[in-house]
């Protein structure tokens, strides 16, 4: 991908780093971990989510196991290797593969490239007993151990996890392929596979072991991703365009895209953070803030996986996980929270002993998962909920906080009952489905914001509009007990900002059959 105006040549869309060095791409070096990773362990398996860089780290390792010394000039692992052996390199990808057919299909072509460079035993059949001969034959040509990198190998197997029959006719292919990789070890260097979501009943993960899933090693935390010093030392002048176009500074440039891109955490060390490398490449190329990971193509399993969850979905901002099931559950089990880390859509928020508290990364996320969770939990129909926030937006815009709230009224109106029925979780329940709607409006939104003299239930921002939103029941005071709290607790004096319209703004909401959603509201501006 070309900037334009710088005339750089950004690195988004090569999944190949034989052509991003070769087309003298902007590259984030990170090869000083690429080596580490290579020779630390034999079996190793590192999940990252997709379009997260995974294919390119592969590509990258398969030129280093290659001895392409040449691609490497200049970089950090050059302070590292002195020997460069040219290894045998068995590559699979099983990305695009659906059903067991395809996989067969794509397992037979690839092993017979192979075979044709080392040999075919008419004897061997299957994928399983075919690789195993091309191990044993690559070390008895070459006297060297071979490496194998499969990437994306969980690929088939999210696209069938609900098709029963097709998901254990899959299972049996992987059962079939990879133990070869274990009766044959000594012949290999190193079987690195990379994928989203761990499946544990393949055969394969009893190749590995605990030491050997690097996943969540935080000297590997940064591997994939960006963290915000490589975005300064390397993309500064698309920074700095960006910033130009919009009207911003360099520092609120970084900050638009640290709350867009950033807060991915793969480990407990909360210090390694990491953008989205597709998003933000993107995002600075086309000197545009949006939504690039999610438009390019979203898990299948997504929607599927949130409607059957039993979790209260609306509590996903904040949920804890321990380490064990991070590290080593099955996603295959049905965790909504594990699959949704695993996936890119939850990270890691703090680590505690013996856990971890995790959350939404950012906002790019964040539209995501709301666009998908807000219509399911209001039992609506998707083009009525876009519909009703696109006017809520339009109002917003125009600085009509009555019309945005009628909207509002109109969204969260006859909505189902929470499954239980204390105060507060209807309160709680209310709370998620306005913050869902201000924030798909394209408002930041926070909660619970503590002030001198009290919590505010929300505070949201758009433009040059602040707003402080108190939340009633009806039974509970409705508007005017909001208002009067607003008022007593002076919530709006520390929101005041030059330049910024302040309102405070009290709603009510009734649990009524014939309203169930928002009774009232009043509006104050400061």
């Amino acid at each position: 991908m070309s900037d334009k105006k710088t005339g750089r040549q950004l690195s988004e869309g090569f999944q190949s780093f034989e052509e991003l060095r070769d087309n003298k791409c902007v590259y984030v070096d990170k090869t000083d971990m690429v080596w580490e990773l290579a020779n630390s362990k034999k079996y190793i398996f590192l999940s990252r989510p997709r379009r997260f860089g995974k294919s390119l780290l592969t590509s990258t390792l398969q030129c280093y196991f290659e001895g392409k010394k040449d691609l490497f000039n200049g970089l950090k692992i050059m302070d590292k290797e002195t020997e460069w052996v040219s290894r045998p390199v068995f590559k699979f990808d099983f990305s695009n593969c659906i059903t067991a057919d395809d996989l067969l299909e794509k397992l037979d072509v690839r092993l017979g490239e192979y075979e044709a460079i080392y040999g075919k035993n008419p004897a061997a059949k299957n994928p399983g007993n075919r690789m195993l001969m091309l191990l044993k034959n690559a070390y008895l040509q070459s006297g060297i151990q071979s490496a194998t990198l499969v990437d994306e190998y969980d690929f088939p197997l999210q696209h069938s996890l609900f098709n029963e029959a097709e998901h254990e006719r899959l299972v049996k292919v992987y059962q079939n392929f990879f133990p070869p990789f274990k009766e044959y070890g000594n012949y290999l260097k190193c079987l690195f596979l990379t994928g989203c979501t761990k499946f544990t009943n393949l055969g394969l993960f009893s190749i590995n072991n605990a030491n050997s899933i690097v996943s969540s090693w935080p000297k590997y935390a940064t591997l994939c991703g960006i963290t915000k010093q490589e975005l300064i030392d390397n993309y500064m002048p698309e920074i700095k365009e960006l910033g130009e176009k919009k009207g911003w500074t360099v520092e609120e440039t970084i900050e638009e895209l640290r709350n867009m891109y950033d807060g991915y955490r793969f480990s407990s060390d909360m210090d390694k953070a990491v953008y989205n490398p597709f998003s933000l490449v993107n995002a600075l190329a086309e000197k545009e803030i949006t939504n690039y990971w999610i438009s390019s193509g979203g898990s299948t399993m997504l929607n599927e996986m949130l409607i059957r969850s039993d979790e209260n979905r609306e509590n996903l901002e904040e949920c804890s996980i321990t380490e064990n099931k991070l590290d080593m559950s099955d996603v295959g089990k049905g965790d909504i929270k594990l699959f949704l880390y695993q996936t890119g859509y939850l990270t890691i928020k703090e680590h505690f002993d013996g856990g971890y508290t995790l959350g939404i990364p950012n906002r790019e996320v964040r539209e995501a998962i709301y666009e998908i969770l807000l219509p399911n939990a209001m039992s609506k129909e998707n083009d009525f909920v876009d519909s009703t926030i696109s006017d809520m937006r339009k109002a917003l815009k125009k600085g009509d906080i009555v019309g945005m709230l009628e909207n509002m009224k109109l969204l969260i109106s006859q909505i189902p009952y929470p499954s239980r029925k204390e105060e507060h979780y209807y309160e709680e329940r209310f709370q998620y489905f306005v913050s869902c709607a201000l924030y798909l409006c394209g408002c930041t939104v926070n909660y619970e914001v503590p002030m001198s003299t009290g919590r505010i239930d929300l505070v949201a921002k758009y433009k040059n509009i602040i707003m402080a939103i108190e939340l009633k029941l009806d039974n509970n005071g409705g508007v005017e007990a909001a208002k009067k709290q607003l008022k007593e607790r002076n919530y709006t004096s520390a929101l005041t900002n030059k330049g910024k319209d302040v309102y405070a703004v009290a709603i009510s909401f009734s649990t009524e059959d014939n309203i169930r959603g928002v009774s009232g509201y009043d509006v104050k501006k400061i």
